[in-house]
């Protein structure tokens, strides 16, 4: 059994799973959440954090893999051992990730820094509920507008009342006359609203027709050379987080006038608005920076994976 497979596991019922010599993962409830700028709803979870001053042994990690292999503890602890040195060796080139936990690296003054990987959810209560998204309903499109209803609704009223004294006055002897009229104006008013709204779409097919026209007509116009910015890197290099967009802008301006490349990425799940350094679309050239920015920048700078 792998180390990373232990540790997965044990976190399901564990608050804390401690590699001596290492450090502990610790992991976190939280309560449901909504996005709202990615329109998901997240179910109950338990985040996981890393500290690294947490890391005597207490016997869980060896005891589990002892039973799971059918060895001694004492070959069980060798075994975690030798996987940890095996990890501090590497992490001095380059950054580790465990798969449905999150990602190791070292920082300036060589101290892990873990970024917990937000798609993995440790908590049973939850298990196979999935993240729902939630699309706002469009509003409904009128095929004519209200000011062209109330025009037809006027017309038909003053038609109606200029109608009133010819009624009272022919009443007693046209009476099956005048009804009949009134049928045959009603339904020409009916048919004069509809005629009236075919002439006022062929205007408007007309105008579109003679602006699409006019938008080709202007000759020969020099190449204009635009440069778009398209964010596609996913691994960015973060340089803070804060709660007050004030503060978040300010660190962003700040990077701006350094001559770096600074994002404001999204709200975090911890209601924090992070500003990186800069963003790579490929983790070898995001470590290399960061260990220069470590040392240039910010010791605590750690590279975040923007999905």
């Amino acid at each position: 059994m792998q180390l990373t497979q232990a540790i997965n596991v044990l976190l399901y019922s564990n608050d804390c799973v401690t590699l001596p010599e290492f450090g502990s993962f610790i992991v976190n409830k939280f309560s449901s959440i909504y996005d709202e700028s990615k329109g998901k709803f997240y179910p109950p979870s338990r985040r996981i954090s890393f500290n690294s001053k947490i890391k005597n042994n207490d016997g869980l990690i060896a005891k589990f893999i002892s039973t799971e292999l059918g060895i001694s503890y004492e070959d069980a602890v060798k075994k975690v051992h030798t996987q940890v040195v095996s990890w501090k060796k590497k992490l001095n080139d380059e950054s580790i990730v465990l798969k449905n936990i999150g990602e190791l690296s070292y920082n300036a003054d060589e101290n892990i820094v873990f970024v917990p990987d937000l798609d993995s959810n440790h908590f049973l209560g939850s298990y196979g509920l999935p993240t729902l998204y939630h699309k706002k309903k469009s509003q409904q499109v009128y095929t004519y507008n209200k000011s062209t209803l109330k025009k037809y609704e006027n017309i038909k009223s003053n038609n109606s009342d200029s109608k009133v004294p010819e009624l009272i006055k022919y009443a007693a002897a046209l009476v099956i006359i005048i009804s009949a009229t009134f049928f045959i104006n009603s339904e020409y008013e009916k048919y004069s609203f509809q005629q009236q709204l075919i002439v006022e779409e062929q205007n408007r097919q007309n105008k579109i027709k003679r602006v699409e026209s006019a938008i080709f007509d202007f000759g020969s116009i020099p190449a204009i050379e635009i440069k778009v910015n398209l964010q596609s890197n996913k691994y960015h290099i973060i340089a803070g987080a804060f709660g007050v967009k004030s503060n978040a802008d300010n660190l962003y301006n700040a990077l701006l006038s350094k001559g770096h490349n600074p994002t404001k990425l999204p709200l975090n799940d911890k209601g924090l608005i992070p500003i990186s350094f800069d963003n790579f679309s490929n983790r070898k050239d995001a470590v290399i920076a960061l260990r220069q920015l470590q040392k240039s920048e910010n010791k605590d700078a750690w590279i975040f994976i923007l999905e």
